[in-house]
This record gives structure tokens, sequence and C-alpha cells, in this order.
């Protein structure tokens, strides 16, 4: 199926807003990169800001928290295969772009609230699903930790984001992985 000419404005701005930035990219970049007349921009969105939001829904949903909720597997083992899914998506990225999460974290305080509470809305949900799934493996005896669940995830995701804007910097899986080593060895136990 063809995705429609607002699908693929929100899929060009991801990509150039998640390798260049916010502050560096334009409208007429994204236009350019959505062939698409910038009038279709200003059709679907009143502003780049308004797109920004837009894309930050678009990348929560590529980042697959819902392998969090899939019963299927073992809450322990989903909170494996999200966590691999990124060290996945982040090697064959090369490293290079970090989360958009964390780039616009750091990017976006000062220019957007807008952009800032669609970032916090989406960093909030993913702690609260990585809650649920801890505090499912504890209830299934998977993990024997004592430390508050909401507490331990919020330092998880914190964590990996770290990491990632770390191999981000390095160009290496090495920051990601000692994290990675570091949850299941020493916080999930």
């Amino acid at each position: 199926m063809k995705p429609n000419t607002r699908d693929t404005i929100i899929a060009a701005a991801l990509d150039l807003f998640y390798s260049r930035g916010y502050t560096a990219t334009g409208v007429l970049d994204i236009t350019k990169a959505a062939g698409v007349p910038k009038g279709s921009f200003y059709h679907f969105f009143p502003s780049k800001e308004a797109l920004a939001e837009a894309t930050v829904i678009a990348y929560t949903k590529n980042n697959r928290i819902e392998l969090l909720t899939d019963s299927s597997p073992s809450p322990l083992q989903r909170i494996h295969n999200h966590i691999d899914y990124l060290l996945d998506f982040a090697e064959r990225d090369g490293y290079v772009r970090g989360c958009l999460f964390g780039n616009f974290s750091t990017e976006m305080p000062s220019q957007s609230d807008l952009v800032s509470r669609a970032v916090a809305a989406a960093l909030d949900n993913w702690v609260k699903q990585l809650t649920l799934t801890i505090i499912a493996a504890k209830e299934a005896g998977e993990i024997t930790t004592n430390s508050d669940p909401a507490r331990l995830a919020t330092h998880i995701v914190a964590s990996i984001e770290g990491s990632l804007s770390q191999s981000k910097v390095s160009r290496s899986s090495a920051p990601l992985e000692l994290t990675i080593t570091t949850i299941f060895t020493d916080l999930l136990y």
C-alpha cells in the first residue's frame, strides 16, 4: 500500500530530525526529501513544531514498546526481546543517530514545549510499560530484586538513553552492551 502524503512527510522529517536535528532541518529540506510541494506540508501541519510532535509519535511506534506487553513470552524474556530490538536497531544504524527521544531531549526544551511534552509522554509510557513487565517478572519469580519496579524501570530507561548517546559519540556498541549487561546481571536478577 502506498503511503499517503502526510505519512510521507512524517517519514522524511523523522529521518532528517533523527540524523540532523530539529534546528538544522528546514521545511524546504523536509518537503524536498518527501518529494512534495511546500504547500502540502502546510496542508497537513501548521508548523515544523507540529510535525516534530508527529515524528515523536511515529518514532514511538518504531521503538517496539509492544514487545513488553506481548503476553506469549515470559516477562523477563519480553524485557530481553525489547532491549535486544533496541540494540539491533542501533547496530543497523551504525550507532550514529542515538535515540530521537534523547536527541530531542537535549535540543528541544528551550525551543518547544509541545515537542518536549510529546517526548516526556513517550518516555513516561516506556517507563510505565517496563514497570509493569518488571512487576510481572517479579510475580513470576523470574527476578528477585527488592528494588522498586518504577524506580528500576526509570533507571533502566535513563541508562539505555545515556548509553545510546555514548554509542552515538563513540560510534561503538560498547557503551550500550555494557549497559545491557549491567541491566541483566546487576539490576534484574
